[in-house]
């Protein structure tokens, strides 16, 4: 019996599995996983800040982040504001919209964006990366 139940567990994770219902819920919405509707009607778009920048820009938009240059140095907050600022003007929300849901101290963040919709949120990022 043993033998049994180890090849029954090898073919229910053979299959179909969870990394394959994933990515096909990914593709069916269109959206890169890294923007997410956040309910009621707020979006989390992970970002992978670069700060000390010339000047600052969408980057590139991918499954796993955003790629966002910052015009502001890393310190005391100055590129956590430049980077809600530009996101907001890129979006075309009022700042108060915007604001950073995790990683205040790190590369990778998370901005919330309310009231707006994912459609939105990706045409305005795509727009902004070309």
């Amino acid at each position: 019996m043993p033998p049994r139940t180890k090849s029954n567990k090898k073919s229910l994770g053979g299959g179909e599995g969870d990394g394959s219902t994933d990515s096909s819920k990914s593709k069916c919405s269109g959206f890169p996983g890294c923007i997410r509707l956040v309910p009621p009607s707020s979006v989390a778009i992970s970002v992978h800040a670069k700060p000390g920048s010339k000047l600052s820009a969408i980057t590139d938009v991918s499954e796993e982040a955003v790629g966002v240059q910052i015009d502001a140095p890393a310190r005391d907050g100055e590129a956590n504001a430049a980077l809600i600022e530009f996101i907001s003007s890129v979006l075309g929300v009022k700042k108060r919209q915007v604001s950073l849901g995790s990683g205040s101290k790190s590369r990778e963040k998370i901005v919330l964006v309310e009231d707006s919709s994912l459609q939105s949120v990706y045409d305005a990022l795509k727009k902004a990366c070309n």
